[in-house]
């Protein structure tokens, strides 16, 4: 990954989980005038971090054949994966 994809990414998850602890700590944000621009934005952020990811996973040679197609179908299947793959592989050099 590149740098700006590095900050990419940690913006987005800090985006998503502050999105997460603003709803939980402030119930009158979960009306549908404030929910609404919240959540469109969440998915704007939510499709370039997993463009970032997957473009990522792609790119990357792994020891084993399947570990690549291992990463992308849990990522696919359960996003915060993408939590696990980062450190472990994703802010390594390829």
């Amino acid at each position: 990954m590149s740098t700006r994809e590095k900050i990419y990414s940690v913006m987005a998850i800090c985006y998503l989980s502050g999105m997460i602890m603003f709803l939980l700590v402030y119930p009158s944000a979960r009306e549908i005038k404030y929910l609404l621009p919240l959540a469109l934005l969440g998915i704007a952020v939510n499709a370039g971090l997993l463009f970032v990811v997957f473009r990522d996973i792609f790119r990357r040679s792994f020891s084993s054949f399947w570990r690549k197609y291992f990463w992308v179908v849990i990522v696919f299947l359960f996003l915060p994966a993408v939590i696990i793959y980062l450190p472990l592989h994703g802010f390594r050099k390829r």
